[in-house]
């Protein structure tokens, strides 16, 4: 899971791919291991420049191998009807971040199964190529890094396959608990527990390699431990929140009926009138009864004070085709994934009209008045009456 933000660098097969910051120094720390340690204890009485290629070609061939498992994954989902929005690279490899859960266990072992699968097929096509370079007597830092390559992907696919979520052994336990409870809630406790207990015992092999002296392997293994145990309690509260979301509709937490400003209201009055009056950092827009755009509180802020009492609220409005929207019926957790960075605020239209808004600042606080008036819970959803 990305930790300290991302950007862009390109876009494979309609997916975007995105590198988390946290991904630069463990590149930096992996080109130094292989160029320091592996290829030299490998490939020895080379010189260092060598090395450095060697561990760099071979560092960045590894993390497309790992965006090429996350785009199996990707590309899976997208096959069996669940959407991934983007994959990135991050400090401990790479995620493909779906928009929602699988419908079906089916799909999530499919979808999950992919990603191993394409390192094996990727484990087996290095391997492949180490071969073909020995027999075309190609230089030795080339099939060793072939090699190497092969058997990075081979610990990949097989270091995944651990039982423990959020990996994808622990996502395909999962899918085969679910299909046989018929329970996803309980099927990924489960699996989250699994993710416990196999990152606790990283963190005591850590430990025990450290009382030997055997500092790096030590610290690796109690770090990526560390990592696992912290990754699957995030991920099954994620889950259970991605859960709750999808059972309240958007119409039991909207701001019913918000107030409307008037176009050609000046923005000092607005400021005045709305602003500081109220909570709401946005609000709608109208023109003869129309809606035509929302005005955010920072767009009326960045009007200079000399010139708020003569510039109207639809100079600096949004137009309304450029902000998300919902529907009063649909679930929380499909109307909250359109809000982004850029975007404060959430109108609620029916049949045309603007009939709630929907602030997420307020959000958490009333699906929590919801759980604790038992309105809303983790169990079984209600059954529907005929």
């Amino acid at each position: 899971m990305p930790l300290f933000g991302s950007f862009r660098i390109g876009r494979w097969f309609g997916f975007p791919i995105r590198i988390d910051f946290s991904w630069f120094p463990i590149a930096a720390l992996v080109i130094w291991t292989f160029t320091t340690r592996e290829f030299p204890r490998a490939l020895p009485f080379y010189p260092s420049s060598t090395y450095l290629a060697m561990g760099t070609a071979a560092a960045l061939l590894f993390f497309l191998s790992v965006v090429l498992h996350e785009l199996g994954h990707a590309l899976a989902g997208r096959a069996r009807g669940v959407e991934v929005e983007h994959i990135t690279l991050f400090i401990f490899g790479g995620i493909a971040q779906a928009r929602d859960e699988a419908r079906r266990p089916l799909d999530e072992f499919l979808l999950t199964a992919a990603g191993p699968l394409a390192s094996v097929a990727l484990a087996a096509a290095f391997h492949g190529g180490r071969v073909a370079a020995e027999a075309w007597a190609a230089p030795a830092p080339v099939v060793t890094v072939l090699g190497f390559l092969a058997l990075l992907n081979f610990v990949l696919a097989v270091f995944n396959m651990i039982p423990g979520f959020p990996l994808d052994g622990g996502r395909i336990f999962r899918s085969i608990v679910w299909a046989v409870t018929g329970d996803l809630v309980k099927a990924t406790r489960w699996a989250t527990q699994g993710g416990r207990l196999f990152g606790g015992a990283l963190i005591v092999l850590g430990l025990f390699n450290l009382s030997r002296g055997q500092f790096i392997s030590g610290v690796w293994a109690a770090f990526i431990g560390w990592f696992v145990v912290n990754a699957a309690s995030s991920s099954l509260r994620h889950f259970e929140l991605r859960t709750l979301l999808r059972r309240i509709p958007v119409a039991r937490v909207m701001n019913p009926r918000p107030r409307m400003i008037e176009a050609a209201m000046p923005v000092e009055r607005a400021i005045s009138d709305y602003f500081l009056r109220g909570r709401e950092e946005a609000y709608p827009v109208e023109r003869d009864g129309g809606l035509i755009g929302v005005v955010e509180a920072r767009a009326v802020s960045a009007v200079p004070e000399n010139a708020r009492a003569t510039t109207p609220v639809s100079a600096v409005a949004r137009p309304v085709e450029e902000f998300p929207s919902a529907r009063p019926d649909e679930s929380l957790a499909e109307a909250l994934f359109r809000i982004r960075i850029q975007v404060s605020y959430l109108l609620v239209i029916e049949n045309g009209f603007v009939v709630g808004a929907l602030d997420p600042r307020e959000v958490s606080a009333r699906v929590q008045r919801l759980q604790r008036m038992g309105l809303v819970s983790l169990g079984p959803p209600p059954a529907k009456s005929a």
